[in-house]
């Protein structure tokens, strides 16, 4: 009895060590939804946070053991073994798994093709997720085996057999579904712009018919916008609606640029790019002159906008962690896009590229609830160009094109990590949490897990020209 309890205490540590993985660089990631089961029923569910597990019923960060007796099984003492996430895999399997060189991945590949953004009969590469359709790739058939795209062939050194869809060695990684990642308003947001209130008709036309701006997507009752004066509509307009002669404005303009296509930058802007690269002893050629930005619509179907996009949301997926809605789906091809996707409204959205020698080397998102207020909830520059001044010249260009709208604000959400390079060097400021509430009640603002609500006044720029920031760190 002695040995047999020596080696419980051994197989007891080695499993402590082992689990120690799970919340470690590498291990399972934060958001990872997860659900205690006894005999195939759920007693509790929760996701993974930092070194614990929120539980879903309290909102307390639990570590496992105390997720397990919160779900009234404490005398078990075996969480480990029992905690699942969404694909029915224990906390242990994951561990053992981890320890065995398999990685974690999440579905960055959702149900949306990486480069055109639609749907429909998608193939998915064996090693990151991603979907593709075989014709965007040129494929005249489905692969057989394990198929990889040119990205992870290339990394692994897999060939061209393994693009065509050769089996290969590699393990497949397991897939974890996120969640929580977007933050919800702790309120009830929406309801008339005017009188705040939220019933409406849904099948007859009369006072309380709703109607949103197609520009700043705020929702009137027809009744209401009648009483106060702003129009007098009998029917619902078949064709796009604006609140007031700013949206229709903006929207025009916004509309103008997507099919103006790529512009070049103003001189002003190229010389910021000048000035990084001489200051890193880097090479300068005439692409250094001729660095172009453009804004994008998803919605607009160019098909010459279709490669600028899927590089863009490339560049996303690569400076951010997968922003994963709560059904699985990963929210960064939507955003991109233009999309609805799991109860998210993305249709506002557009996306703005700075290009250098054909290729998208920075990209961020932009949406304008009409004059008061833009969002700019994500931007990123590609690893191999950070520091030489693009992402810099990017937001130039984008705080140019607001100031040429009268768009008064500029919000983000910062990470913690981030919030000293936009206070100090571009001006902006944390928002009052009651100015937050306000706008979240109105509008569709993008609001992360884990941020800091920033803004700032756009700058006025008289003449096109902008002041830079000399000293801008390293994107």
């Amino acid at each position: 009895m002695k040995r047999k309890g020596t080696a419980d205490a051994g197989t007891k540590k080695r499993d402590n060590f082992l689990h120690q993985s799970l919340f470690m660089p590498k291990g399972l990631p934060d958001g990872a939804e997860l659900a205690y089961f006894v005999k195939g029923q759920k007693l509790i569910e929760g996701y993974k946070q930092g070194s614990g597990i929120v539980c879903g019923c309290c909102e307390r960060e639990l570590s496992p053991s105390q997720f397990e007796a919160h779900a009234g099984m404490a005398d078990r003492r075996q969480p480990y073994r029992h905690v699942r996430t969404s694909n029915g895999l224990t906390l242990h399997d994951i561990a053992l798994s981890l320890s065995n060189g398999q990685r974690i991945t999440t579905d960055i590949g959702g149900d949306m093709c990486s480069i055109c953004g639609d749907s429909g009969d998608l193939l998915f590469c064996h090693e990151c997720c991603q979907a593709f359709h075989p014709a965007c790739l040129n494929l005249g058939h489905l692969p057989e085996g394990d198929w990889h795209c040119a990205n992870c062939a290339d990394e692994n050194g897999l060939g061209r057999k393994a693009v065509l869809g050769k089996s290969s060695r590699i393990a497949r990684p397991i897939v974890i579904r996120l969640t929580r990642v977007v933050k919800a308003p702790e309120f009830e947001i929406g309801g008339c712009a005017i009188c705040r209130e939220y019933d409406f008709s849904s099948t007859t036309f009369d006072d309380r018919t709703i109607i949103f701006c197609d520009q700043c997507e705020k929702e009137f009752h027809v009744g209401c916008l009648r009483d106060s004066g702003q129009c007098d509509l009998k029917v619902i307009p078949k064709d796009k609606w604006f609140c007031c002669d700013d949206c229709k404005r903006i929207y025009g303009a916004l509309q103008s640029s997507v099919s103006n296509g790529v512009q070049i930058i103003p001189t002003s802007f190229s010389n910021v790019i000048r000035r990084r690269h001489l200051e890193k002893g880097l090479f300068i050629d005439e692409a250094t002159d001729c660095v172009q930005w453009c804004i994008l619509s998803g919605k607009s179907h160019y098909p010459e906008d279709l490669p600028l996009l899927s590089s863009a949301a490339a560049i996303f997926q690569e400076c951010f962690d997968p922003i994963v809605a709560k059904s699985g789906c990963d929210l960064i091809p939507a955003m991109v896009y233009g999309r609805s996707i799991s109860g998210q409204e993305f249709g506002g959205m557009y996306c703005v590229v700075l290009i250098v020698r054909s290729v998208v080397v920075s990209a961020g998102l932009l949406r304008i609830f009409g004059r008061e207020i833009a969002e700019l909830p994500m931007v990123g520059t590609t690893r191999e160009h950070q520091g030489k001044g693009y992402f810099q010249a990017l937001f130039a260009c984008i705080e140019r094109f607001l100031s040429s709208l009268n768009v008064e604000s500029l919000m983000l959400p910062a990470a913690e990590e981030a919030l000293s390079i936009w206070t100090e060097k571009f001006g902006f400021k944390k928002m009052k949490e009651q100015q937050l509430m306000n706008y979240q009640k109105q509008l569709q603002v993008t609001v992360f897990k884990g941020t800091s609500v920033l803004v700032k006044k756009v700058q006025q720029i008289p003449n096109n020209s902008v002041n830079l920031p000399d000293n801008f760190p390293s994107e």
